[in-house]
């Protein structure tokens, strides 16, 4: 794995870290704002293996999406869990009248961790 990459997939797993501290604490909005930033970096560092940068979450999702699902067989299913934790972390960050509850927020926390170890396959 290159430095960059190794940098970058370090934040993923400070990240799980994090989520894990939240949700233990009660905050389980925090706990998924941080599932998803887990699996956002774990991308990020994918992308960074093959030297492709981006600005935007959307682009970031749509290369991943063309480099490693498409081009490397990356499993599909667990490929899902990149959008279902970003669509989850939009509406706990920016829509006030949403408070998860402490299931969805181990359920993406689990989720995240099965990503981000399917990413480790490709470092």
């Amino acid at each position: 794995m290159d430095n960059e990459a190794n940098l970058i997939f370090d934040r993923a797993l400070e990240s799980l870290k994090s989520s894990e501290l939240n949700l233990d604490n009660g905050f389980y909005n925090a706990s998924i704002n941080r599932s998803y930033y887990a699996v956002f970096y774990a991308t990020t560092a994918l992308l960074s293996k093959k030297g492709i940068s981006t600005k935007k979450h959307s682009s970031t999702i749509q290369q991943f999406g063309i480099e490693y699902v498409v081009k490397e067989k990356f499993d599909k299913e667990i490929a899902k869990i990149l959008s279902a934790l970003e669509e989850d972390r939009e509406d706990a960050d920016y829509d006030f009248h949403i408070i998860f509850p402490e299931n969805e927020a181990v359920n993406d926390l689990k989720n995240a961790k099965i990503f981000v170890e399917e990413c480790r396959k490709y470092l």
